[in-house]
């Protein structure tokens, strides 16, 4: 174990006796530096209904557990319902991240102090009075160095009426309320502008600008889901008169393999505030494939003789030229 794994742990315990305990939650997953449980909004969960899930983390001062797409290092947590755990068909939500810089000029997406990754599960309606919830959970947590770890999760939650837990429930909403919002439909209509060019090669250049009546930028940045296809820079914000701007370099990791023509990359933009309110979005961003490189002109076979031929008879009469002036007759 680490030689800070001691103060840290130290570290960990007073930051968690100052955080206020969710009612409805399962037993900490403790390690050195960080605590994992399953928690849910309800008091009583309703059948039928949503289960209110989450999957909250309590993290050491300086470490942080990751985003969808962790950055230059890392993996986001991974959460797998066990057989018989009443969670079939489970999904992880991310909110909107935070960024990190590493060492070595690295950069990492996630969350650092605490967070409450939504899970969305429904309750079965012939879910038992008190159900049994679980799962295995493995997740990363980076400092200056990074450290996995894996834990058994387990939630017994009653079922019947619903009845919230007041506690728990606005710890959910709270990280809820920043996850990531389709751009498209959003009332009112947020207009989004997208075009790439081409740059200094290899790269090309994306600019993705939003706009929209109160639309702000308070902390803004821009994320992008993984990607196997390109290699996208580090976004550069800029304020425009319309709304939020964003330019970002990409380049092909393969220039043998020209992107498909529908070719796009999903992007979610934090910061943001409409009407004064916090709003972080997501969407697509289609990404013009790279022109293909310009094809060699043809010369014909009897063009390639013909100026074959008349060098070699500007060679000939060259070399006569020479040999008359060695021998002193003027040509």
């Amino acid at each position: 174990m680490p030689r800070r794994s001691r103060p840290l742990a130290l570290a960990l315990t007073g930051f968690l006796g100052a955080t206020a305990a969710l009612a409805v939650a399962g037993e900490w997953a403790e390690t050195p530096h960080s605590k994992a449980r399953l928690v849910s909004r309800w008091a009583t969960a309703p059948r039928g209904g949503d289960a209110g899930l989450g999957l909250e983390f309590a993290l050491a001062p300086g470490w942080h557990v990751y985003w969808k797409n962790s950055g230059d290092a890392g993996f986001p947590p991974r959460f797998a319902p066990g057989p018989g755990a009443g969670l079939d068909g489970a999904v992880l939500r991310f909110p909107g991240p935070a960024r990190f810089e590493l060492p070595g000029n690295l950069v990492s997406f996630g969350y650092e102090g605490e967070v409450v990754y939504p899970l969305d599960a429904q309750i079965a309606v012939d879910a038992p009075a008190r159900l049994a919830l679980g799962g295995r959970l493995d997740y990363l947590v980076c400092a200056g160095e990074c450290i996995p770890y894996h834990a058994d999760l387990a939630l017994e939650l009653p079922v019947g009426d619903a009845v919230e837990d007041p506690a728990s429930s606005a710890a959910i909403d709270r990280w809820r309320a920043r996850l990531p919002r389709p751009v498209a439909g959003q009332q009112p209509p947020i207009e989004v502008r997208i075009r790439s060019e081409k740059g200094d090669y290899p790269w090309s250049r994306l600019e993705l600008e939003l706009a929209a009546p109160g639309l702000a930028a308070a902390g803004p940045d821009l994320f992008f889901a993984p990607q196997d296809r390109v290699e996208l820079g580090r976004p550069e914000f800029v304020a425009a008169a319309a709304g939020p701007s964003f330019r970002v370099r990409f380049r092909q990791l393969d220039e043998t393999k020209p992107l498909p023509a529908d070719f796009a990359v999903e992007w979610t933009a934090t910061g943001l505030e409409l009407a004064g309110a916090p709003l972080a979005l997501e969407g697509v961003a289609p990404l013009a494939p790279a022109a293909p490189a310009a094809a060699p002109r043809r010369i014909s076979l009897p063009l390639v003789a013909a100026i074959g031929l008349l060098i070699g008879a500007l060679a000939a009469l060259l070399r006569r030229q020479y040999q008359q002036i060695r021998s002193g007759v003027r040509p």
